[in-house]
Formats: C-alpha cells, structure tokens, sequence
C-alpha cells in the first residue's frame, strides 16, 4: 500500500515548529505514559520520539512515506524503522508494550484496519495513547467538515476532517479506557486517550 505524499511531506517538515506551538504540552504529557518497548505509528517527522518518557526501553519507528523516511533516517539513525503501511506492519504479534499514534488516523486508508494491526502487535494487557483530531459534535461543525474534507484531503496528504474514532475504537479489539477532548477546536477538535489489549 503506497503512501506518498512529497509536497505535504516537505510543507511538514519546514512547518512542523509552528505546529508543535499549537500543540502545547499535549504531546509530552501524552507520551510520557509510554512504557518499555514502545511503537510510534506513523512516525512522520519524529516530533513523537523527543517526547517520551524515561521508562522507554526500546523503539521502533513505523513510517510508510519516503521522504519521512528519509527524514527520520537523518534524525534519528540508530532507531530502527520500518517501511510499511499502518494497515499491513511487518511486526511481528504481541511483542510491543506501548503503541503511539499522534494525528495519524485522520489519514490511513483503513481506521477499524489499522487498530485491528495495532491491537494485533501489543501484548496482553500493552498500551494504545493517542492523540488525533476527529469529527466535530455539532451537526453544524461536522457537517462543514464534511463538506471540506474532499478538498483538504488533496492539499494535506490524505487527511480527513471527519473522522469518527471514538466509535471505531468501540468496534474494535482494543478495550478504551480514556478519551479526553483536549483542544475543542471548530474543524479540528483534538482528543487524546488510552487503550489496551486485554489480557
């Protein structure tokens, strides 16, 4: 499954102070709950990596998009990466403690997939912090994101505005044991929370 975005991917990397100040300390004290060995999906640019906590024994970076790729290999060469997509991890099963996604969901191809993926990695009773923007509360707001996404789908590498993860979380395997609106934004509500592979 291809995922290449190169003029988001660089817009990205040349923006991605500015986006870190709209983000605050939500990251840090997000991250800071990860534990032994530790799995960033979609690592992207590796704005994740310099947040974690001190009881991360072990990373591993998983980012499907080329020129990311290339970026984290720079920033980050002795962690180890892999290559391919959210949906399909060449991981093998239940051998991560934590899993991370930061503003990922909004873009993969298959959300109730990819939790299925992450679900599968974790061991018994590991992790899952996220941190995403979702789709609104309010019929009006989310009906405007709806009516955007089409279009910010082209200029933002896939992104969708409209994104229901809080139900896709339901549905899948992983047990959801916090979700927190963190930044009530109008097109871009930020949530964070955690949840884990049963025992």
């Amino acid at each position: 499954m291809c995922v290449d975005h190169p003029v988001f991917s660089r817009l990205y990397i040349w923006g991605q102070d500015y986006f870190e100040r709209a983000v605050g300390d939500v990251r840090a004290l997000q991250n800071e709950r990860a534990f032994g060995r530790t799995l960033i999906v979609g690592a992207g640019s590796g704005l994740d990596v310099a947040a974690l906590g001190a009881q991360v024994t072990e990373l591993v970076l998983l980012e499907p998009d080329p020129l990311m790729c290339a970026y984290l290999r720079k920033e980050h060469p002795g962690t180890r990466l892999v290559t391919s997509s959210a949906e399909h991890m060449e991981l093998d099963d239940q051998t991560f403690d934590t899993a991370i996604t930061s503003f990922v969901l909004c873009s993969v191809f298959d959300v109730a997939q990819v939790l299925d993926e992450i679900h599968r990695v974790l061991k018994p009773g590991g992790q899952y912090l996220f941190m995403e923007h979702v789709r609104h509360d309010a019929p009006l707001a989310s009906m405007i994101q709806t009516s955007v996404t089409p279009l910010w789908k082209r200029i933002a590498g896939g992104c969708r505005l409209d994104r229901d993860i809080k139900t896709a979380l339901r549905r899948s395997p992983l047990a959801l044991l916090q979700y927190e609106l963190v930044k009530p934004n109008y097109l871009l509500p930020v949530v964070t929370g955690q949840a884990s592979r049963p025992m």
